[in-house]
């Protein structure tokens, strides 16, 4: 077996989300199953951690960028906090 890049590894991911569209399997049902094979199985961690990772996975499949916008905010909070500091 390949070893996958991170590329390959979302693009196996992403063909997942849309199989699972066309074979009418949930979201519901796949985090379900991420959540059994979690390394505290069925636990709240295991479902949000499973949640999270399909939310992702189906931002970027909308090309969105949940993790770069949150960083870009934070720089630009960073950049007034300066500011106005500077300013005093």
């Amino acid at each position: 077996m390949r070893t996958l890049t991170q590329q390959s590894a979302f693009r196996k991911d992403r063909n997942a989300l849309n199989r699972a569209k066309k074979a009418d399997v949930s979201t519901a049902d796949i985090i379900n199953k991420m959540a059994e094979t979690h390394s505290k199985p069925n636990s709240a961690q295991a479902f949000a951690e499973a949640a999270g990772a399909v939310i992702h996975v189906e931002a970027n499949i909308n090309k969105e960028t949940p993790i770069h916008d949150a960083f870009e905010a934070i720089l630009e909070e960073r950049r007034a906090l300066n500011e106005a500091g500077s300013t005093t």
